[in-house]
């Protein structure tokens, strides 16, 4: 049987099926018609509502998150909107605890506080044309950039109550053009694998994107796995949806970013640009000195202990580092005078390369593999003096390393690392030495300048332009101390941006207000008479 349709009738048939066959995939199936007025990405470009390309430099504010208050009244009032404006800076990565808004006694109900104070901060934003970024710094489950934050990986209802807190925030502000979009969860720390953030991170996507279909979420790459597996696709997670900006953050070389905080556990760390540093973008552990003499177990006194001549035979050895090594010591070890000497082919004594009184953890950062024990500096206990370095009470392998102290090495030469050591109750399986540790370099290898942070930023470049992924860097900075003393902190902001802008990085730095990383120091509202002056300066400077 034939059927006659009328002429419009098939008309209307063809557009739809038009309509059908041309729906954009990356929306997910998502039909939303309604003008998005919101920031986007075009490619990799983030543009406005008008396609205009928009560069997003700005700058974070911390709100205080790790006080856990019910929010930060003395952290920042609006004219510091403006402050942040004057500096040239169009965005401001706003850091929020998930206490703002919901009590652990009274979960999935939110506070009104929480969204006024949200509210008042978005309305200044739009006065002075700032956009935000709200990130949530510290989620249900545990700040997790230090690796404590366990809770939201083993605890389901955890995600559930973050996944539910997005939803609700995204769906308040789901039009607000103010927010240039969310960050989901700050430097995720997952404690098996990086899987465990791809699937916490499409859940909050897609939790988000059930009432928010056009924000830009900034998602993250994991800050690192527990136990240090080696890191796969740079540990971004690999997640599906729209309008999606990947987060990264810049702290290299991180032993002179974070020295001299007692957080940090870091000593001096040098410089910037010091010539006389190597840095190295990634590297293998080869081998080390294993035949160095070892401390006896029990209580001894000062015993020098003098190192073999270790021969570099092997041509994937690139350079060496000093290690002070105290495995399973459960008492405690002391650690002085040490020196590293160099020998040619025939051994000849022809260098040497360092030699330290170790009073100081100027250059020394320690590692534990079970967090048992720990390290410090003696001010009463030296060999010829009243200081030293020590290491107590670790049940597993455990040391202190300089990377400062990294050297390259020469085929066929031989190298004897040196010092002395004092044991108190020191345990029969203990392994305690003083040794070189050896690497293959798996990339160049530089010294502490601009060229060393252009590959190390253009490590994460060349992934994005693999992937066509538009890229963030949501903190970077260089803490307080590398301001003073000649350090060359404005040195190593301004090279930082100038990388940044170069690649099309998006950036804010971190951070606005605190006293270890802040332009603005101190626990009451900012006042321009306790400030890092010179670097609100560079900033006016290098953005406007």
């Amino acid at each position: 049987m034939r059927y006659s349709f009328p002429l419009t009738f098939l008309f209307i048939i063809l557009i739809l099926f038009s309509c059908e066959i041309n729906d954009d995939p990356v929306n997910d199936g998502d039909a939303d018609n309604t003008e998005n007025l919101l920031l986007q990405l075009q490619g990799t470009q983030i543009t406005d509502a008008d396609k205009n390309p928009v560069y997003l430099q700005g700058i974070a504010f911390s709100n205080f998150i790790w006080s856990d208050t019910p929010f930060p009244e003395v952290h920042h009032a609006e004219i510091d909107y403006q402050r942040t404006k004057d500096m040239g800076m169009n965005v401001i990565r706003f850091y929020m605890n998930y206490r703002y808004f919901e009590d652990d006694t009274n979960p999935y109900t939110y506070k009104q506080s929480g969204w006024d104070w949200l509210d008042e901060n978005i309305a200044w934003a739009k006065k002075y044309d700032i956009y935000l970024i709200l990130n949530m710094h510290a989620p249900q489950g545990g700040y997790q950039s230090a690796g404590e934050g366990d809770a939201l990986w083993d605890d389901v209802e955890n995600q559930n109550r973050l996944a539910a807190l997005w939803k609700a925030i995204a769906e308040r502000y789901k039009d607000e053009v103010q927010i240039a979009g969310f960050g989901p969860v700050n430097e995720p720390v997952p404690n098996n694998s990086v899987d465990q953030w791809t699937q916490l991170a499409q859940k909050l996507i897609n939790e988000i994107r059930s009432v928010d279909k056009n924000h830009l979420l900034f998602i993250e790459r994991a800050n690192h796995v527990k136990g240090n597996p080696p890191a796969v696709n740079f540990n971004f997670p690999n997640v599906t949806g729209k309008n999606i900006v990947y987060e990264f953050h810049g702290y290299d070389p991180f032993i002179y970013t974070h020295q001299l905080f007692e957080f940090s556990g870091l000593g001096d760390g040098g410089k910037y640009p010091d010539e006389s540093i190597l840095e190295v973008l990634d590297a293998k552990w080869v081998t080390a000195s294993f035949n160095n003499p070892s401390l006896p177990i029990g209580t001894t006194d000062w015993t020098y202990f003098e190192g073999e001549h270790y021969k570099i035979t092997d041509t994937n050895i690139d350079f060496a580092e000093p290690v002070l090594v105290a495995a399973q010591v459960e008492g405690k070890v002391y650690f002085d005078d040490i020196v590293i000497k160099e020998y040619d082919e025939n051994d000849n004594f022809v260098r040497e390369i360092y030699k330290a009184n170790l009073n100081s953890l100027d250059g020394w950062s320690f590692w534990d593999v079970n967090g048992s024990g720990s390290s410090g500096v003696s001010s009463t206990v030296g060999h010829n003096d009243t200081g030293s370095l020590y290491i107590d009470g670790t049940t597993g392998d455990s040391n202190l390393f300089n990377l400062q102290q990294q050297f390259l090495v020469k085929p066929n030469y031989s190298y004897e690392i040196s010092g002395w050591m004092k044991g108190e109750n020191i345990a029969s399986n203990s392994s305690c030495n003083i040794r070189l540790d050896f690497y293959s370099a798996t990339g160049p290898v530089f010294t502490r300048n601009k060229a060393y942070l252009e590959a190390k930023l253009g490590e994460i470049v060349d992934w994005a332009n693999t992937n066509n992924a538009a890229l963030y860097m949501g903190e970077f900075g260089a803490g307080y101390p590398c301001f003073q003393n000649d350090k060359g902190g404005l040195q190593f902001v301004n090279d930082m941006v100038d990388i940044a802008k170069k690649n099309n990085i998006h950036f804010t730095y971190h951070v606005y207000h605190e006293d270890n990383f802040g332009l603005y120091l101190g626990g009451a509202l900012p006042d321009p008479s306790n400030v890092n002056q010179p670097l609100i300066d560079l900033f006016t400077n290098i953005l406007n």
